[in-house]
């Protein structure tokens, strides 16, 4: 069995656009460079390694737990109240 493709088009060639001149007193922006694209470039900060074994990973799950026991009693005593 033999499984068939349509055919594709060539994709579309870019139609330059034209660049307009410069009002007077005001400058054209330069392109922002490719390393600078990033809103977030040069703001993270790398995480230490003492951090990742900062916390064994069964104190999170036991806040997680508290917190979810808290909701349910409190949703079962206004049930009951």
């Amino acid at each position: 069995m033999s499984v068939s493709h349509p055919v594709s088009a060539p994709a579309p060639v870019p139609v330059p656009v034209p660049v307009p001149a410069p009002a007077e007193g005001h400058s054209v922006p330069t392109e922002t460079p490719e390393c600078e694209a990033s809103t977030t470039h040069g703001i993270s900060t790398p995480e230490a390694v003492e951090l990742h074994t900062a916390w064994p990973g069964w104190i999170p799950l036991l806040a997680i737990m508290v917190m979810v026991v808290c909701c349910i009693g409190f949703a079962v005593g206004r049930i009951f109240a």
